[in-house]
């Protein structure tokens, strides 16, 4: 009993810095790197949300971007 809550323990707490490291990544929108917005490039089959900035770029899966996503899904309808 032990090793299988042992095994969903390390799965929640994967799941939480996961999410954790693309809210950091996300910065609120902003390139931590040139100061820029990140602008939406493409989204992936997974639903996944790809942003660049300059010459970096990030894919985000958690909702860390669910306020740009709301806008956007807002100007296209």
């Amino acid at each position: 009993m032990i090793i299988p809550s042992i095994i969903a323990a390390v799965i929640v707490l994967g799941a939480i810095a996961a999410a954790l490291h693309e809210r950091k990544l996300w910065n609120n929108g902003i390139c931590a790197e040139y100061n820029e917005p990140w602008v939406h490039f493409d989204n992936d089959s997974q639903g996944g949300r790809g942003y660049k900035c300059r010459d970096r770029s990030i894919w985000i899966s958690w909702p860390v971007d669910r306020k740009r996503v709301a806008l956007a899904r807002g100007r296209n309808s």
